[in-house]
């Protein structure tokens, strides 16, 4: 952001660990169980009783004693092992928190505010302090309005809080709004920031989820490093930003993605989850689950410091006006809301917590045939203006509609340009890895330029531990024909001479994180293009794998909520004995990169469930 330039008590159905919701009949209201699931539409779990349980089959429970719920002790029976079954938790009568809808697979909740104080009060003053005033230049972006403490620019509302921006002739200022910190209350380092937000709208209009390191007095900025969450300026109604800040990299030159709604739908409309992963050396940034951007130290500008390794603290705020959206003009309506329904901080409970699973061909790789938002998901290197984004349209393409072009950066120097992906990895992981390449006829390669793709294993730090390349795509390469660009040649780290062939590319002792790279090289200047689609980073993939749920009631049904990845194909099954007979199939659910939820109508007194993803 700174620029500077009614409850009844749960009888859970019992989860079949093989995957999945095992249960005699639960209970909870609507409202606990709309967003039981997270994140996007619907409300969040304020309260109400809910189960969940994860792939390692373990019912995860928040304190029920806080919500002055016991358990009934002759309800509580766990089963032994069935056969090929790890554990079975037979639970009855008793009653869960709604804050069970925090927990994340790999990530331990430590701070959050859900808004649930009585409406018309100021937020947590435990947990907020409240920036007053113009600040200086305007909080170092022109901007227009003077920021209160009052509630009529920041109060709880319906178990939100609201961020109003109003038209009022207020401290010198044509406007009043509200920004909240939580500066010497609470502040972090690394973990995952997140917030469920309904966005503002029109010209001039500028809401944002942000942090500021801790040192921001002493430092200064940006020295202190920035982390945007989500920005959004209010003529741009469908899409958000994410960007870090810091020494070298501010201001204008921040370095960030961005990702637009689908169809022309507006972040105004409806709640959308937000949040940041922030780990040593990376950081990643999500829209309702949807990973759009991600930066290392390895994108900064030669000489830049990556200065994210001290606490940040957590801003939100409303500004109207400044250097990036302009001024409100006629067509701005007054007031205008930002709508938080929850802020959640957690850190992670392991040091390489994975990406969305790899589709049914293993492929690991984010938006491999740059289908969704063009580069989303990768990290570009070289100049910028080289690595681009083709349609059908203008340049062949071998699946789909769109395809990576890379060419030189025409600097009479030897230059490499290209994209990248890092993602986490184990020793002992095997892949495999490939491109499609082809050289259009009328952008040949020419000169001694040069593609190919690597990949590379690395440690904590990003340092290289082994090395693999596929062939070499050059001039002499026949052009208008998709050549597949196979990784077989295992590299010297050092000398960067091909050292032996290979199949499979195991990740060594030590490594964390596997790298996917598109290389062009311009040994001096020379013209033409290389066009990439439907890369691949595969490892092997088990035909079904189980599904972590959330289950709870709703009159006279059960609602089963589960985390999907676009693309793939889910499976909820039931059948009315554990160990007995053939698992039926429910549903069949196609996956769309949200939490989706599976309803059953309640029929006798008991049934079993099981959630997979299936590959066949």
């Amino acid at each position: 952001m700174e620029r500077l330039s009614s409850k009844s008590p749960a009888i859970p159905r019992l989860f079949a660990p093989e995957a999945g919701v095992i249960g005699e009949q639960p209970t909870t209201t609507p409202e606990a169980l709309v967003a039981a699931h997270r994140p996007g539409a619907g409300t969040k779990p304020k309260s109400g009783n809910q189960l969940r349980v994860d792939t390692n089959f373990k019912l995860r429970e928040n304190d029920a004693r806080s919500a002055g719920t016991s358990r009934d002790s002759a309800g509580a029976n766990i089963l032994k092992r069935l056969g090929q079954l790890l554990i079975i938790l037979c639970l009855c009568a008793f009653g869960l928190p709604g804050a069970l809808a925090q927990e994340l697979p790999g990530w331990k909740l430590v701070w959050a505010d859900e808004f649930d104080q009585p409406d018309g009060s100021s937020p947590d003053a435990s947990k907020w302090v409240f920036d007053i005033g113009t600040g200086n230049n305007g909080w170092g972006n022109n901007e227009l309005q003077y920021y209160t403490s009052r509630t009529n620019n920041a109060r709880i509302e319906g178990g939100h809080l609201v961020i109003e921006a109003r038209q009022e002739s207020f401290g010198g200022r044509n406007y009043t709004s509200a920004r909240l910190k939580t500066q010497g209350k609470a502040s972090w380092t690394y973990g995952r920031m997140e917030a469920r937000i309904k966005l503002s709208r029109g010209k001039g209009i500028w809401p944002a989820f942000w942090m500021l390191g801790t040192n921001f007095t002493s430092v200064g900025w940006p020295a202190c490093g920035e982390i945007d969450i989500m920005e959004n300026i209010g003529s741009e109604t469908n899409r958000v930003h994410g960007t870090i800040h810091g020494p070298g990299y501010s201001g204008a030159n921040g370095i960030g993605g961005s990702l637009p709604l689908p169809g022309g739908a507006a972040y105004a409309d409806d709640f959308h989850v937000f949040a940041a992963e922030w780990e040593t050396n990376r950081i990643r940034w999500f829209m309702d689950d949807q990973l759009f951007f991600s930066v290392t130290p390895a994108r900064l500008p030669a000489g830049s410091q990556w200065v994210f390794t001290q606490p940040q603290f957590i801003l939100l705020n409303l500004a109207v006006g400044g250097n990036w959206p302009g001024a409100p003009d006629a067509s701005t309506v007054f007031p205008q809301r930002l709508t938080v329904d929850y802020v959640r901080v957690y850190a992670a409970t392991n040091t390489s917590k994975p990406e969305s699973p790899p589709g049914c061909d293993g492929n690991a790789l984010v938006n491999p045939g740059f289908e969704v938002g063009g580069l989303t998901g990768w990290q570009t290197y070289g100049n910028g203006f080289n690595t681009v984004i083709q349609h059908v349209s203008s340049a062949p393409v071998r699946g789909g509609t769109n395809v990576f072009k890379v060419f030189g950066q025409f600097t009479g120097g030897d230059n490499y340009s290209g994209i990248y992906q890092d993602l986490p990895t184990s020793p002992g992981t095997s892949y495999t890895a490939h491109a499609w390449a082809c050289t259009p006829a009328n952008d040949r390669i020419a000169g001694a330029n040069a593609a190919w793709i690597e990949v590379t294993f690395r440690d904590a730090g990003l340092n290289i531990l082994s090395f693999y390349r596929s062939g070499i795509f050059n001039a002499d390469t026949p052009a208008e024909a998709w050549h597949n660009l196979a990784v077989t040649n295992r590299i010297s780290p050092v000398t960067y001479q091909v050292i032996g062939s290979v199949t499979n590319l195991p990740a060594p002792a030590g490594a964390e994180w596997v790298r996917y790279q598109v290389v062009f090289r311009q040994p001096s200047a020379a013209a033409g293009a290389v066009l990439f689609d439907d890369l691949n980073l595969s490892v092997p993939v088990d035909p079904e794998v189980p599904i972590p749920a959330l289950v709870a009631r709703d009159d006279d049904h059960l609602r089963i909520s589960f985390p999907t990845t676009a693309g793939l194909a889910y499976q909820v099954r039931y059948r009315e004995e554990l160990n007995l007979g053939q698992w039926l199939v429910l549903t069949n659910v196609t996956g769309d990169g949200t939490t989706r939820t599976v309803a059953d109508a309640l029929s006798g007194d008991r049934r079993f469930y099981h959630v997979v993803r299936v590959c066949n």
